[in-house]
């Protein structure tokens, strides 16, 4: 009877009975013991997870990377396999050492950690290897710590019962697999957080973390936004997803995202509004991990990622909340919305590609090139348009067989489709034959897709560079603009000037007929009706020879003015650079502004400046972008 009254049961709950002790210890024992062998294995587990798995990255990371993990998955082994068969002073030592050597292998992956910057970045597979190795610290030192918890090496002189020892050990490899499953993704995080440069809302921070990567930026044309220039940083051979917001007025920095280890698979896309801008791409060292970020253009602030696993083709258009990619050589397009959800996929004709594309109201419209198919004689150009909601067709039309449709052409204002269905003709033969490009705008209703006005037999004159094929721009993109962004990137003013109307305009450079020399010239039409009203152009001396020498050269303002560069020296070495504006058919030239700040001394502007100048609308103004002497982007604003 006294037997059953001071049993096992007794002894549990006494904490001031001897007994107590001697069942507790053994209980923390088992409790290390288990939780210093789960750390063990999930040491080697976690890094050959690094190292291999497809989790953390592709492929091996080199030898010494695989030199690591096989010697820490046999240490591993061996001193679990010793943990079974031995007790005492033996398993200390090994505990010990082994701590010792993951810790010093932890170290060294860590401190191997590059700076993250252009070309080199912090892996996943690092991380995740340095948090293996800290679980072999931790199991190292759990194990040794176990021997130390009873009397003696030789372990705990009194066995608790064995279905308490089993919720102990259950209970430790829990916590320690826990937090293994935690940490894990953690690691991931931590690492991509690390290779993270961003600053929002901050112009002072941003322009002093630009200063030291301004000769980073290269020789590279911006995506023009309402709210300022958005440089590509770094526009190498990989490129990183790593973009700055300039303000025009003073090149300063607005704000910037860098992401080192992602690459951009394509140029920044805006969408209709102008509002969102996306960056797509893989992660640079596992191409099978794809994300599309959404930044607002105004201040650099992410509004969604979406993420696939596997490249979801090329981005062509964005909404407020759906992207649309393109199928990368097939007629398939899809939709996703910002978590990288499908909402919809729909077919193009048999041949077609989409080649540019746009989402206004709820139409999804594209603007197709398709080679010769069964229905289908000859290649041509169709504009498509698609329901936003459930992908059905909701209309095409065909394009003139002889005519062609390039991207940069194919624009979308509010509710209308505006094209430049261009007829390239030959007017002489041989190596530097002359051609003519004859025009066709029309302009097609979004919601139904009926023409709405067409004008017919536009041509500025015949040319000898095939550059010079003629580039479409509207004075006012969307309906919407950035009201209350000056050119300068700030607030502008009440009275900022917009055109009464808005107008469609073509820029080509072209060979007159009735005249000598090469012009650049330009066309202005009514956007709401197709009137031509105006024509203006300036004389040429150097003829672009790449197209986007070409469509730099000119663009529209909001209020309707046009601005245009020229070379008006007949010798590309000795250059004689100008810059006009054409006002309502009038043409002025204009100075190229300064471009240093108050109280700074202006940089020299190269003699050559237009040979690579990109002109742009910016806010309420435009603004020059130029390569200086040093081989970066300067830029000058014109109010």
């Amino acid at each position: 009877m006294s037997h059953n009254t001071f049993g096992a049961g007794r002894l549990r709950t006494d904490a001031g009975s001897p007994h107590a002790t001697e069942t507790g210890r053994p209980l923390a024992r088992v409790f290390l013991r288990a939780a210093g062998i789960t750390a063990l294995a999930c040491w080697a587990v976690l890094l050959v997870w690094a190292s291999f798995g497809t989790g953390a990255s592709s492929g091996s990371s080199g030898v010494w990377m695989i030199i690591g993990t096989v010697a820490s998955v046999l240490i591993a082994a061996a001193v679990i396999t010793t943990a079974a068969s031995r007790t005492g002073l033996r398993i200390i030592l090994t505990a010990l050492c082994t701590a010792v050597f993951s810790a010093a292998a932890g170290w060294a992956v860590y401190s191997s950690m590059p700076e993250a910057g252009p070309g080199q970045f912090i892996t996943h597979r690092a991380g995740v290897a340095a948090l293996a190795y800290g679980f072999g610290v931790l199991g190292g030192g759990l194990l040794a710590l176990s021997e130390f918890v009873v009397e003696g090496y030789a372990g705990g002189r009194t066995r608790p019962p064995k279905a308490m020892r089993r919720k102990v050990g259950v209970f430790a490899v829990a916590v320690v697999v826990l937090l293994a499953a935690v940490l894990a993704p953690a690691m991931q995080r931590w690492a991509e957080l690390a290779n993270q440069d961003v600053h929002v809302g901050d112009a002072a921070a941003a322009e002093a973390g630009t200063d030291d990567l301004a000769a980073l930026a290269g020789v590279e044309r911006f995506t023009d936004t309402p709210y300022g220039l958005l440089r590509t940083d770094h526009p190498t051979e990989p490129t990183p997803q790593a973009v700055t917001m300039l303000d025009p007025a003073t090149g300063a920095a607005v704000w910037y995202h860098r992401r080192w280890n992602w690459l951009a698979s394509q140029t920044p896309v805006l969408s209709h509004a102008q509002d969102l801008v996306a960056l797509t791409g893989p992660r640079a060292d596992n191409r099978g991990d794809f994300q599309t970020r959404v930044l607002r253009t105004r201040d650099g602030g992410e509004v969604a990622t979406a993420r696939f696993d596997g490249s979801p083709g090329t981005l062509l258009a964005l909404a407020d909340d759906r992207l649309l990619y393109a199928e990368d050589g097939s007629e398939v397009f899809r939709v996703y919305d910002f978590g990288g959800g499908l909402l919809w996929d729909a077919e193009m004709p048999p041949g077609c590609e989409g080649t540019a594309a746009q989402v206004a109201g709820d139409r999804v419209v594209l603007l197709a090139d398709c080679v010769p198919a069964p229905d289908r004689t000859v290649a041509r150009d169709y504009v498509l348009a698609f329901d936003l909601d459930d992908g059905d067709p909701a209309w095409e039309q065909a394009v003139d067989a002889a005519a062609e449709v390039v991207p940069e052409s194919f624009l979308v204002s509010g509710d209308t489709v505006l094209i430049d269905s261009r007829v390239e003709h030959r007017v002489t033969d041989g190596p530097f034959s002359a051609r003519r490009f004859e025009h066709l705008l029309i302009a097609y209703g979004v919601e139904d897709g009926e023409k709405r006005w067409h004008m017919r037999d536009q041509s500025f004159g015949s040319t000898n560079s095939s550059a010079c094929g003629g580039t479409l721009h509207l004075s006012q993109p969307t309906d919407a603009p950035a009201t209350g962004v000056a050119a300068g990137g700030g607030e502008a003013r009440a009275d900022a000037p917009l055109g009464e109307r808005r107008t469609v305009q073509i820029i080509e450079c072209y060979t007159a007929h009735d005249r000598e020399g090469s012009w650049l010239g330009v066309m202005a039409y009514d956007a709401g009706t197709g009137q031509r009203l105006y024509e203006g152009q300036v004389r040429l001396g150097y003829t672009p020879l790449d197209p986007e020498v070409a469509r730099g050269w000119g663009t529209v303002l909001p209020d309707n003015r046009a601005l245009l560069a020229a070379d008006l020296s007949l010798d590309p070495t000795l250059p004689d650079c100008r810059l006009y504006q054409v006002d309502g058919g009038q043409v002025r030239e204009i100075a190229l502004p300064g471009t240093a700040a108050e109280g700074e001394e202006a940089a020299p502007v190269p003699a050559n400046w237009c040979h690579d100048a990109q002109l742009s609308a910016v806010g309420s103004g435009g603004a020059v972008s130029y390569v200086n002497a040093e081989g970066t982007r300067n830029i000058a604003v014109v109010e």
